[in-house]
């Protein structure tokens, strides 16, 4: 293009550019957003009146200012905005033809861009759908993998919470029998150490005993005596205080219980050989007809009542449950091993 007058360059320059100045002069001829069909008609119809005016040096042509490139819309250019410097011949024939040709091209171009921006409108509007439903479809998986990730923390939580919950009801139930068992070991033990004390009870206890352990003797067996019915003493006096407590002599049930007019208070008990034990003067009564005793157990208190002369415990043993059917009872509690007198 160096080899060309200035003015044919400055048509050429014009082709590729987006703005068309006037030939004869420097403004704006209009803006013109040029496309590819455009671009390809205006450019033929601007080299063909380029070649007319290149040898003359008298058209002018150049690329507008870099900021008005941002204008849009399509321009239509007339013949009449070619105009040729004053100082120029008057146009030929063939000027005016290649400037008709250039303004046809443009005019055309634009046409051909009319045509074309809806096509190009359409493409857009079906690419920013297809762009919409990709990214609702990305936004989609995104919230369901946002749902799925929930979901999965939500499971971890609870199937920790429920392993935690058993690991607790699991301890609660080892403490709860660990508990138990203490307990059931303290009972037994217990259990056992009292079997202990009862059989070392029964084995201290005597199975025969003294009607009133320790107590002398202050009117012993078969003592000679008018004023007895029987001319002698049916017992054995034992001399204690009122309140003393008072035994069973061996394993016995109590035959009775009660007033005996000159015995007083008095209680029989039949003893485990057929034998009777009588007690009487009594001033408490401690056991019931029909009761069971063991050697040692306490059936009353020692007194002064009936035909008493101060208080002691008249004590006999009988081989038939009537008056003066008697036997000598410390004799016979020492054959059975009594030893406590």
């Amino acid at each position: 293009m160096r080899s060309l007058p200035a003015t044919g360059r400055r048509l050429l320059q014009a082709i590729s550019t987006k703005h068309v100045r006037s030939v004869l002069s420097s403004a704006p001829l209009t803006t013109a957003r040029l496309a590819p069909a455009k671009a390809l008609a205006s450019g033929a119809a601007v080299v063909a009146a380029g070649a007319l005016l290149i040898p003359t040096g008298q058209a002018v042509a150049q690329g507008a200012h870099p900021a008005d490139q941002a204008a849009t819309g399509a321009a239509t250019v007339r013949a009449q905005d070619f105009r040729l410097p004053v100082q120029a011949a008057p146009q030929s024939e063939q000027a005016m033809a290649a400037k008709a040709a250039v303004v046809a091209s443009l005019d055309g171009g634009a046409g051909t861009d009319a045509q074309a921006r809806p096509q190009d409108e359409q493409a857009s509007r079906s690419e920013q759908r297809t762009e919409l439903q990709a990214a609702g479809q990305g936004a989609e998986q995104e919230q369901a993998a946002a749902a799925a990730q929930q979901q999965a923390a939500n499971q971890a939580a609870a199937d920790q919470a429920a392993a935690e919950q058993a690991a607790q009801a699991a301890a609660q139930q080892q403490a709860a029998e660990q508990q138990a068992a203490a307990e059931k070991a303290a009972a037994d033990q217990a259990a056992a150490e009292q079997a202990a004390a009862a059989q070392a009870a029964a084995a201290a206890k005597p199975a025969w005993s003294s009607p009133a352990p320790g107590a002398a003797i202050s009117n012993p067996y078969h003592k000679t005596n008018a004023a007895y019915a029987a001319g002698y003493h049916t017992g054995t006096d034992f001399a204690v205080s009122v309140g003393t407590p008072v035994l069973a002599v061996g394993d016995a049930t109590v035959v009775s219980a009660g007033y005996a007019g000159a015995y007083g208070n008095q209680i029989v008990l039949k003893l485990s050989d057929g034998r009777f034990a009588q007690y009487a003067h009594l001033s408490q009564l401690g056991v019931k007809a029909g009761q069971h005793v063991g050697a040692g157990d306490q059936v009353g208190k020692s007194g002064n009542t009936g035909n008493s002369h101060g208080p002691h415990l008249h004590f006999e043993i009988r081989t038939a449950n009537q008056y003066a059917k008697v036997i000598d009872p410390v004799a016979y509690l020492k054959q059975h091993g009594a030893t406590n007198f």
